[in-house]
């Protein structure tokens, strides 16, 4: 027969006069109250600070190491920094952010069974609609569905500046 590590509520009351949990039981906190006073007063002083950069911070002002996640966890719910009011457009918070891994070179071409275009590589920043129009869908497939004649067909990726209604 095995024997318990742990006391019944009856038994703990018998014992000890209680069934509560005694004070100092359970895991320690990883920071303390000064700790978490220091990681809201520098978030608000660099507000684009991540949670790496502020564990970075605190490790070298207190020397206490705790992880992105316990930084996460001392900032949000009474900890949480909010924006002040009107500062959503404000250019110190604004940042850009490549949608779709990281940079490279655009380039547009096409293929059907009696030819090919060459690739027109898309150059100065991010293809609008009204690029797509101005510089591929006119000077470059105009002309090939014209040469093509009555059976072209052109097929895209649904992307959404080839369905924009300008286009």
């Amino acid at each position: 027969m095995s024997q318990r590590s742990h006391l019944t509520d009856s038994e703990a009351w018998r014992i000890v006069g209680s069934a509560g949990r005694r004070p100092g039981q359970g895991r320690r906190r990883a920071t303390t109250l000064n700790e978490d006073r220091y990681l809201v007063l520098t978030t608000r002083r660099h507000r684009n600070m991540n949670a790496t950069l502020l564990q970075q911070h605190l490790r070298s002002a207190t020397g206490t190491t705790v992880s992105t996640q316990t930084v996460r966890n001392r900032l949000h719910g009474a900890y949480f920094i909010w924006r002040d009011r009107g500062s959503r457009n404000n250019p110190a918070f604004v940042h850009e952010s490549v949608r779709f891994g990281s940079g490279g070179v655009l380039v547009y071409g096409g293929i059907s069974i009696d030819g090919r275009i060459d690739l027109y590589i898309i150059r100065d920043g991010p293809l609008t609609a009204r690029r797509y129009m101005d510089e591929i869908l006119k000077p470059i497939i105009v002309p090939y569905a014209a040469a093509i004649g009555d059976d072209f067909i052109l097929m895209d990726d649904n992307c959404r500046l080839h369905r924009a209604n300008l286009v």
